[in-house]
């Protein structure tokens, strides 16, 4: 898991609405990104379980 906290990766996922829970907008200093990388998982799709490794 990483915390991001760069402005462009911020404004590209911030919607109008998050200013409900970030009222200082982008720019709130408790706004982050956190970015998961999974590097193998499993999961549903076309009526089976199927495996992967990055």
């Amino acid at each position: 898991m990483e915390v991001l906290t760069d402005s462009k990766t911020k404004e590209t996922i911030w919607l109008d609405g998050d200013t409900r829970y970030y009222a200082g907008g982008v720019t709130d200093p408790d706004y982050c990104v956190l970015k998961f990388t999974a590097h193998k998982g499993r999961y549903y799709s076309n009526f089976k379980s199927e495996d992967f490794e990055a």
